[in-house]
């Protein structure tokens, strides 16, 4: 696979193309099968009239709603007829606003990724040549190569590289290469707390971490015991303390040598804070990695029990369920963050707390963020405490 570096642009110009306000958004609470309400998320923007309101999903049936505008903003939505047999939130659907006549001219990077047919390319930005690099994606790369266009804010100022034949690990990993974020999150952002100050994060090794939680097949075939409260196979495993996690890792590392399926150099572990948020952002800034309903179970939507693995959408870099579930146990013991750039952090030498990350299936949006910190002491067994592997050189 050969190294390659676009700076190519196409134009892309549409005569006759229509621009539109923002459509609102919104959620519905649920109270005894009944909806009993519906709370605005974001007002939009563009509105000239009241917009259709559906509802759908959540296992009922029969519940509508009526919009209110405010200055051109869907202002508060009234629930009129309250439905039945409803078992989680529905979806509240706002239809868009009315769209302008307009023009819009956009400058979009367009990379076409070549090498050996059924080679697989790891595509990588930076916002200089000198790096730090970012995965944007992984391509199995055809014959006649692999065009991406990149629509993303900001992408006409960037560089790209393909670098070829990213590591091989176990299945049901994936490659987290090294690279430099930053950690914690901005101080408008909704729902944070002052322990997520912003530094910035270099990791000078890549590693494998797995692309879901610990399901309780996967621990009671090496730990021969299932400790879970939500019983399932394929659910992840949970009532786990931090020593029973961090144990698991050592066994399925002695299992996994013996087997001759990884080498003696290397090891599976919890993975360290700053790894496991670099991970969960796969390249983002924002306040999670995605739509929260289309990537998370959470408070709003998981009916009140864990879900199994896999069933929401993976972050870009092919994890699934880094935010909602359940928790997942880091590496590190509790403490505040440097304010100064870090390299390889792995937290404070000794504490009385473990950190855990990702939000879980009991709490609401404000947890389920990249940023998001929680603490426990290391004996602590509930039914939102899980975690998933990293695997490693020895270190």
């Amino acid at each position: 696979m050969k190294f390659l570096q676009w700076l190519g642009f196409a134009l892309v110009l549409a005569s006759a193309r229509v621009l539109a306000g923002e459509t609102a958004t919104a959620v519905a609470t649920v109270t005894a099968g009944f909806v009993t309400g519906i709370t605005v998320t974001s007002g939009g923007s563009g509105y000239t009239s009241e917009p259709q309101v559906t509802i759908t999903g959540g296992g009922g049936s029969g519940a509508t709603g009526k919009a209110f505008l405010s200055g051109g903003k869907v202002g508060l939505i009234v629930v009129l007829n309250a439905g039945s047999g409803y078992t989680s939130a529905p979806t509240v659907s706002v239809e868009a606003p009315p769209k302008e006549l307009g023009i819009v001219l956009e400058m979009v990077p367009k990379l076409t990724v070549e090498g050996p047919a059924g080679s697989l390319a790891q595509v990588e930005w930076a916002g200089d040549l000198t790096g730090p690099w970012t995965i944007w994606t992984n391509v199995v790369v055809s014959a006649e190569g692999v065009l991406l266009v990149d629509l993303r804010p900001g992408s006409a100022r960037r560089f790209y590289r393909a670098v070829p034949d990213a590591p091989v690990g176990p299945a049901g990993f994936v490659w987290i290469p090294p690279g430099a974020f930053v950690m914690g999150s901005p101080v408008g952002e909704a729902g944070r707390n002052p322990d997520e100050v912003q530094h910035t994060v270099t990791l000078t090794q890549g590693f494998w971490l797995s692309d879901h939680e610990v399901t309780q097949a996967e621990y009671q075939a090496v730990m021969t015991n299932n400790p879970s409260t939500y019983k399932g196979a394929n659910l992840p495993v949970e009532y786990v303390t931090w020593s029973e996690a961090v144990l698991y890792c050592q066994k399925l590392t002695e299992r996994e040598r013996a087997a001759g399926r990884i080498t003696a150099q290397q090891a599976y572990r919890l993975p360290t804070e700053a790894e496991w948020e670099y991970a969960a952002r796969a390249g983002t800034t924002g306040a999670r990695h995605g739509e929260l309903d289309a990537i998370a179970w959470y408070a709003l939507n998981s009916g009140n029990q864990t879900h199994p693995v896999k069933e929401k959408a993976p972050n870009a870099w092919g994890l699934h369920d880094m935010l909602g579930n359940v928790f997942e146990w880091c590496s590190d013991w509790y403490g505040d963050y440097q304010t100064a750039s870090v390299t390889d952090p792995t937290g404070p030498a000794s504490g009385s707390d473990r950190v855990l990350r990702g939000g879980c299936w009991v709490f609401d949006a404000k947890l389920a963020r990249s940023a998001f910190r929680r603490r426990y002491v290391p004996n602590s067994r509930l039914s939102i405490l899980g975690f998933r592997p990293a695997l490693s050189s020895v270190r």
